[in-house]
C-alpha cells in the first residue's frame, strides 16, 4: 500500500489543488481560448512564484546542467501540456478532462519502459488496460441524460477532444521525469516552478504577433471583470501552488507514487460536479474516475 509520508501528502495537495484549477479554469479557457488563456495565467503564476521567492528570500540561482532540463520541461510540460489540457477543457468541459489528464500516470509508466529500462509486468500492463477502460467509460458513458450543464457539453468531434486531453496527459508526463532529477538535486520547487512557468509564458507571448495577424486574439484583449477572479485563482491553484506541492514531492517521493498520486484529481472533481450541476454525476464518471484512480495505485504497488 502507499504510505502517507509527506512527499504523498504533498502530491495529493498538487491533486486537490489541481481540482480547484479545473473549476476555475473553465470559463475563461471557453470565453479567452486555450492560448490567450495560458498568456494571461502564466503571468499570474510567474509573478506570484517570483514574488514569494523575494519575500521568502529564496536564492534564484540555478546549477547550469539543471538549466537545460527545466527549460525542456517549461516547454513540453507547462507550454504544450497546458495549451492541450485547456483545448481539452474548451471542448470537453472540466470533469472528461480530469480523466484524460489522469492519463499521464500510466503513460509515464510506459515511457520509463521504453527510455529507462523501467520493467514492465503483467500487473503493470494490466493497470493500463484498466485506467484505459476507465477513461471511456467516463468519457462515453458519462453523462446523465437529463443533465444539461455547460459543463458536461462535448464540442464534436469527440475523438479531437480525447486527442488534446492525451496530449495533454503527454506533455504532464514527459515533464515530470524531466523535472525529477532536477529536484532530486536540491533545488527550491518555489525557484524551478518560477523558472518552467517562465519558460511556458515566454512561448506564449512570443507567439503573441502571429495570433494577431491571424485574427486569433479575443475582442478585448484584457480580460472582462467577471474573468479576473476566475484567472487569478487558476493560476495560482493550477501552475503556482499545485506545482510548487508538485515539486515538492519530486525531492523525496519516487516519480510513479508522486504523478499517481496526483493523478487523483477525477475522484476530487466530482463532488465539484455534483455542487455545480446540483445533479448526482452519473455511474460512467464514477466508475471511470475509480477505475483510473485504481490504475495508478496498482501502478505504485507493481
Amino acid at each position: 500500500m502507499i504510505s502517507l509520508d509527506m512527499s504523498s501528502v504533498y502530491a495529493l495537495g498538487a491533486a486537490f489543488s489541481w481540482c480547484l484549477a479545473s473549476v476555475f479554469g473553465h470559463r475563461p479557457a471557453v470565453e479567452l481560448g486555450s492560448v490567450h488563456f495560458n498568456r494571461l495565467r502564466m503571468v499570474v503564476s510567474t509573478a506570484m512564484l517570483a514574488i514569494y521567492g523575494v519575500l521568502t528570500g529564496v536564492t534564484f540561482a540555478v546549477p547550469s546542467e539543471a538549466m537545460g532540463l527545466i527549460v525542456l520541461s517549461g516547454l513540453i510540460g507547462a507550454a504544450g501540456g497546458d495549451y492541450f489540457l485547456f483545448k481539452t477543457m474548451q471542448r470537453l468541459g472540466p470533469r472528461r478532462t480530469g480523466v484524460l489528464f489522469a492519463a499521464n500516470a500510466p503513460i509515464a509508466a510506459v515511457l520509463g519502459w521504453m527510455f529507462l529500462n523501467e520493467v514492465l509486468s503483467t500487473k503493470h500492463v494490466l493497470a493500463i488496460v484498466i485506467g484505459f477502460v476507465g477513461i471511456v467509460l467516463a468519457i462515453i458513458y458519462g453523462k446523465r441524460r437529463d443533465l444539461a450543464h455547460v459543463w458536461e457539453n462535448i464540442t464534436p468531434p469527440l475523438w479531437l477532444g480525447v486527442l488534446f486531453g492525451m496530449m495533454a496527459a503527454l506533455g504532464q508526463a514527459i515533464g515530470v521525469l524531466l523535472m525529477r532529477p532536477v529536484m532530486e538535486g536540491g533545488l527550491d520547487p518555489v525557484v524551478a516552478g518560477c523558472l518552467r512557468t517562465s519558460v511556458a509564458m515566454l512561448v506564449f507571448w512570443a507567439i503573441l504577433p502571429v495570433d494577431a495577424i491571424k485574427g486569433r486574439l479575443p475582442p478585448r484583449f484584457l480580460p472582462p471583470k467577471h474573468l479576473i477572479i476566475p484567472i487569478l485563482c487558476n493560476g495560482f491553484f493550477g501552475l503556482a501552488f499545485g506545482v510548487a506541492l508538485l515539486l515538492k514531492a519530486l525531492e523525496t517521493g519516487p516519480v510513479g507514487t508522486v504523478a499517481i498520486l496526483s493523478a487523483t484529481s477525477p475522484l476530487m472533481l466530482l463532488p465539484f460536479v455534483w455542487a455545480k450541476t446540483r445533479l448526482v454525476p452519473p455511474a460512467g464518471a464514477w466508475v471511470g474516475a475509480v477505475l483510473v484512480v485504481l490504475c495508478s495505485a496498482m501502478l505504485v504497488d507493481g
